[in-house]
């Protein structure tokens, strides 16, 4: 007899798991639940139900471990969820951070570039200060040297017996001369202002004398009392042709000094020389008030004969309606004849027959704006103690017509 392989023993005394359900089932009604070899269908169809069973176990065990991968999953997620949120706060703190740094250092940058620019600034003013300092020196030099050198050429010598009187009073007179000039000059250099200071003043006609320039295609200009040439170089600056006249020598040759086209001669003298509309401006800043009002007709009619149609006749002269101005600084200057309103210059300007006829006030005092906000001050009050200390009145000549 051969021995049975160790297989079959094992599988003799444990059966499997089909043959341990046929082991413990039991009859029901002559029928062996587990046999498979019952005849009956009813058998048949009840040995089903352990197999949908251990199916349906598989189902749950396999449902189980996939709810458990899908948890732990689900935690990685949450995990790397939590980790991405950390690291996204880190990130934007570390942008706050930057921003903030960089903002600091901006302002740092800001502010360093403002001091350098405020310290330039500084410094350019000073720089200019001094050079108009240093300026107003050598002007003032120049004047008495000048002076000097008239008065020593004019000193007057004890005549010979046969020598002519009357030439020896007329030495005595150049000298006198040559003395108010530099008086004058050295006047102007106090009370009336730097010559940077003027020049920016006059800045205030540009568009009018560029207008009128080119209404007239390009003529030049005559500047009468032109002084020490503020308007003249201003003039230069706007690249227009202009010709200054003055009959004081020492601010002549300072003009001259700055190769300005300035001449020693009287304004009367200019205009009665000049040809038929011939000029495209014809200017007089501070002259004015130096001449009785019969010259001022003349000049205000010789200027309308001489400037090209489209012409600007300009005027400017101290202001009267400035209480200070009008009864104590226009008296400063020992030339001045009277104040000038402007209702007066309007209608000369009319007569004449200018057109456009246009009354400026300009310049305030300095301490203007601060008196009219005083509440303690009325408004009027301070306009007529610190308001414009300077009238401006400016006509047209009428184009031609065809």
């Amino acid at each position: 007899m051969r021995p049975l392989p160790a297989s079959s023993l094992v599988q003799a005394y444990r059966p499997d798991g089909a043959a341990r359900l046929r082991a413990s089932g039991a009859y029901k009604g002559g029928d062996y639940l587990g046999d498979s070899t019952t005849p009956t269908g009813r058998g048949a169809r009840k040995e089903e139900r352990p197999m949908s069973i251990l199916k349906r176990l598989e189902k749950y065990i396999s449902a189980f471990f996939k709810l458990g991968r899908i948890e732990r999953i689900a935690k990685e997620g949450n995990r790397a969820a939590q980790e991405n949120a950390h690291r996204l706060e880190e990130a934007r703190r570390s942008l706050d951070a930057f921003q903030t740094t960089f903002r600091r250092e901006m302002d740092a940058m800001h502010g360093d570039l403002r001091k350098k620019m405020e310290e330039t600034a500084r410094e350019q003013q000073a720089s200019f200060e001094a050079y108009l300092a240093d300026k107003s020196v050598r002007d003032r030099e120049l004047s008495h040297r000048l002076a000097k050198i008239l008065t020593d050429q004019s000193r007057p010598r004890t005549p010979r017996p046969s020598q002519d009187p009357a030439k020896a009073s007329e030495k005595q007179s150049e000298r006198l001369d040559a003395f108010l000039d530099t008086f004058y000059n050295c006047l102007e250099n106090r009370f009336r202002g730097n010559h940077a200071v003027i020049a920016n003043r006059l800045r205030v006609y540009q568009a009018d004398v560029e207008a009128a320039v080119e209404r007239t295609e390009g003529k030049p200009a005559l500047d009468l009392a032109c002084g020490r040439g503020e308007w003249l170089s201003l003039m230069r600056d706007f690249g227009i042709e202009a010709t200054g006249v003055d009959i004081n020598a020492v601010q002549i040759a300072s003009a001259q000094a700055n190769n300005l086209k300035a001449l020693h001669k009287d304004a009367f003298e200019a205009l009665a020389e000049a040809e038929d509309n011939s000029l495209s401006v014809i200017s007089a800043h501070h002259f004015i008030e130096h001449i009785s009002f019969r010259d001022l007709a003349w000049v205000t009619l010789e200027a309308q004969r001489i400037l090209a149609p489209g012409g600007v006749l300009l005027f400017e002269t101290p202001n009267p309606e400035n209480i200070i101005v009008g009864a104590t600084n226009f008296y400063i200057d020992p030339t001045h004849k009277h104040p000038l309103p402007w209702q007066l210059l309007e209608v000369l300007f009319d007569t004449a027959g200018f057109q456009n006829i246009e009354t400026r006030r300009l310049h305030p005092g300095d301490n203007f704006e601060a008196m009219r906000s005083e509440p303690n001050v009325h408004a009027e009050i301070a306009h007529l103690l610190f308001g414009p200390q300077d009238l401006a009145i400016l006509g047209t000549k009428p184009q031609a017509t065809e």
